[in-house]
């Protein structure tokens, strides 16, 4: 989601990076996936880069379908 959100932009990593005080290669791991080890303030930082929100939800029920939505177990 990060790499669709970054290209829509027309960002490279590079720039993003610079966006975020962060490195190319940081970003380059966090658009592969970079594991379970993504902290919330990282994806803060990308989103505020980005012009977008971070939303974070405990719904009791998982909606069918979330537009721009990530579902994690």
């Amino acid at each position: 989601m990060i790499y669709d959100l970054r290209t829509e932009v027309g960002l490279s990593q590079r720039e993003l990076a610079q966006r975020m005080g962060t490195t190319q290669s940081v970003i380059s791991r966090l658009e592969e996936g970079g594991g379970s080890g993504n902290r919330v303030d990282t994806l803060a930082r990308v989103a505020t880069a980005l012009g977008r929100h971070l939303v974070i939800s405990f719904p009791e029920t998982v909606p069918a379908k979330l537009k721009d939505a990530v579902q994690v177990a």
